[in-house]
Parts: C-alpha cells; sequence; structure tokens
C-alpha cells in the first residue's frame, strides 16, 4: 500500500528551495514520486493510499545528527565518569537516548563512541526493529593513546603496530568508520592553543590506513593546529570540533573534501551550562576554546568547508544551527548540514539526506519554517522513518513492530 504526505512546505534539500502544496508519494519504505499536491485529485490510482496530512507544516529530509552518543548523551555531571559508568547503566542510557533521537526526528545518527560493544549492539536491535530509534553508524572504541582524551570508550594504544591492532579488533566487530582522539580536550597550559595533540602522526595514518583498506571512513577528535594538520596528511574524512582552524588548514579541508562537524552548541553553550553540573574546574577548562571554535568556524565559513551538524553529548540540535547562522553561514546551507551535507559526509546520499525518487523515506514534518526560526528544528509533529509514520509521543518501547 502506498502512502501519500501531503506537503503546506516542502524542503527536499536539493537546491529547489522551499515549495508550496507539494506531496511525496511513498512505497515500500521508498520514495517513489515527489509531485504537486493538485495532482492528487487527478490520480485515482493514489485514492486508496494512506495519507499523512501535513498540509499545514513544514516537510523536510529525516534530521540526521553527525555526533551522537548514545550511552551518554543528555545526561548531569561530568561526562568523563559517566563514560566509565557499568555496562548495564551505559546500555540503559542508549536506550532511553535512541528513543528520544528518533523523537527529534533524528532518523539518521553517527554514533562516535561506546565501551562494551553497545553502539553494534544497538544498531543491530533497532535495524531489525527490536527497538525504536534512528539509523546508527558506529565506530564503537575509539582509538587514543594511553590515558589519553576519553579513555573510558576508548582502546588505549601506543605506536603504529597497537594502533593497527586496534583499528583491526574494531572493524573486525563491525565498524562502519573508525575514530581517533587525535588531540586531546581543553588543557590550561601556556602558549596560544589550550589543547595539545596526542596521536603522532604515524599512529594517525596507522589508523587511517587501516580503514581505507578496509573501505571504511574516518573521523576524528581534533584541536589545534598541528593536530588538525595530521589528521589532514592521514586522509580524515569529517573532522569534529577542529577548534583553532585556520584559513590555510581551512582552504586545506576544502581542497581535499573533508567536512567539519563543529559541536558549536555543546562547546560553545551546553557544556559550561551550570544545569549540567560538570563543575566549576570544568567550566574554567573549557572557557577558553570558545573564541577559538568561533574563530575556527568563521575560517570553515569563509573558505567554503562543507559544514555537518552534531550534537556531541551535551549539544542541542537546533542551538547548533542557530550559532551557525549567528556565526556566517547563511540559513539554507544551515539545513543542508543537517541534511544532504551530513549524508554525504557519512557516505549515505544514495538513500538519505534529499527528498527524491528512489531515497530511503526519511523524513521529518515540523510546525514552523525552520529558515526564518532554526529552533522549529524542535517542532517535530511526525517522524517518518522508512515510510512509516509516528508521532514523537507514539515513539515508545511499546510501539515495536
Amino acid at each position: 500500500m502506498k502512502t501519500v504526505i501531503r506537503c503546506g512546505t516542502l524542503f527536499d534539500a536539493t537546491f529547489a528551495g522551499p515549495r508550496r502544496n507539494m506531496a511525496v508519494v511513498v512505497s515500500d519504505g521508498r520514495i517513489v514520486e515527489v509531485i504537486g499536491g493538485d495532482e492528487l485529485a487527478r490520480r485515482p490510482d493514489l485514492g486508496d493510499a494512506e495519507v499523512v496530512d501535513a498540509s499545514t507544516h513544514w516537510v523536510m529530509p529525516g534530521l540526521i545528527n553527525v555526533h551522537e552518543h548514545l550511552v551518554f548523551r543528555d545526561l548531569i555531571g561530568n561526562p568523563i565518569g559517566t563514560m566509565a559508568a557499568s555496562q548495564p547503566q551505559l546500555t540503559l542510557n542508549a536506550v532511553r537516548n535512541a528513543l528520544t533521537a528518533l523523537r527529534r526526528g533524528w532518523t539518521t545518527v553517527r554514533d562516535m563512541g561506546a565501551a562494551h560493544g553497545i553502539s553494534f549492539a544497538f544498531q543491530d536491535y533497532i535495524g531489525k526493529g527490536l527497538l525504536p530509534g534512528p539509523r546508527v553508524l558506529a565506530c564503537g572504541s575509539p582509538i587514543c593513546v594511553t590515558g589519553g582524551h576519553a579513555n573510558p570508550v576508548c582502546i588505549q594504544a601506543d605506536g603504529p603496530y597497537e594502533v593497527r591492532k586496534a583499528v583491526r579488533s574494531q572493524l573486525f566487530a563491525g565498524a562502519d568508520f573508525i575514530k581517533v582522539m587525535a588531540s586531546h580536550d581543553p588543557i590550561l597550559i601556556d602558549g596560544l592553543e589550550k589543547t595539545r595533540p596526542e596521536m603522532a602522526a604515524d599512529e594517525i595514518r596507522a589508523a587511517f590506513d587501516e580503514a581505507k583498506a578496509h573501505g571504511k571512513r574516518t573521523a576524528c577528535h581534533v584541536m589545534g593546529t598541528v593536530a588538525i594538520g595530521r589528521v589532514l596528511d592521514a586522509g580524515v574524512d569529517v573532522i569534529s570540533h577542529g577548534f583553532y582552524l585556520n584559513d590555510d588548514l581551512a582552504q586545506r579541508m576544502v581542497e581535499q573534501g573533508v567536512y567539519l562537524d563543529p559541536t558549536l552548541s555543546s562547546y560553545g553553550r551546553q557544556t559550561i551550562n551550570p544545569q549540567l553540573q560538570r563543575g566549576a574546574k570544568w567550566t574554567e577548562d573549557h572557557l577558553p576554546l570558545i573564541p577559538a571554535m568561533e574563530s575556527a568556524f568563521r575560517a570553515a565559513v569563509r573558505a567554503g568547508v562543507k559544514i555537518v551538524t552534531g550534537t556531541d553529548s551535551a549539544g542541542r540540535y537546533a542551538e547548533d544551527v542557530a550559532m551557525m547562522r549567528e556565526l556566517g553561514l547563511g540559513a539554507e546551507e544551515s539545513l543542508f548540514a543537517c541534511t544532504r551535507n551530513a549524508a554525504a559526509a557519512l557516505g549515505l546520499s544514495h538513500e538519505v539526506g534529499t527528498i527524491e525518487v528512489g531515497k530511503v523515506a526519511d523524513l521529518v514534518v515540523l510546525d514552523g519554517d525552520p529558515l526564518a526560526d532554526p529552533y522549529k528544528l524542535e517542532a517535530v509533529k511526525v517522524v517518518i522513518q522508512a515510510g512509516r509514520a509516528m508521532t514523537p509521543e507514539s515513539i515508545t518501547l511499546h510501539s515495536l513492530v
């Protein structure tokens, strides 16, 4: 049976701009037609189709979060401590976050680090319909040096041989991509850059060479000019954070086709939000990064780096988009960061990211225009996942199929 989504305004993320009074026809979970709404009256073959009436709403591709942490997103307290929680606690966190992700219209997420193989398990459970949640791309455990950043969720490895072995272990476990912790997080040290490189150039190259030999994409946590240069030399696909990025490095990103996941809301607003109770020392360490974050993002915009949207552990999705616009990105480009750019960064352009014939029918219905107001991305009325329409309140453990 076919489904017809009647759209008040359709933003298909194909550079066509918003279009009024359109309809999307879905069959077997995929988009089979995009037609004018007036044409429906002349289509008796669609007379018995199920109708999703979004005729007074905005419809766009399902949102993509390229920086998710199912096991510790949206939690109170120091996240480093949370990472080291017990496996049952982390699993319960992931159940909660899978449900809330889909309720927010995130139909695809890239999980950027979880211990105990939890992200692989959730990828499998969701894919089999055992748990409601978004499509999950997972790296499993990132690779860091001994004692490196976020080590409770990482495999700690030193030297190219150990790093290559660690990467192989995650590829064997089913990793969709490989992530390295190329630098520390903030640290109060002398010098202009309040961070430091952690992985050596040959270690990063070993990790990425192994990933690419298996046809997998590469990702990183990276801050600071030295560490950014190292991941670019090694052939990274997506840079997360990228604080202290300068014009020369941004130009290299453009030339190499590297995407930026800036995590503006997480680092620029929420990680220092007292409501998250991360502590005075945490705030003191992170405040110096904010000017570097803003300067880096402006450099990326000037150069024309492709931007994608990611929340990390603390960010608010719509706030991230709002901050992109505050720092110079155009409104339409900021929505591409949530859709077509994000899909391309993850190697999923053939499946999701735009509303086009042949793509998976992942869409979100919003009560308002996110081009005019980015916070309308939070006004989710209906989530459509592979053609199945759900209201946010209906997405529960009881909605299993």
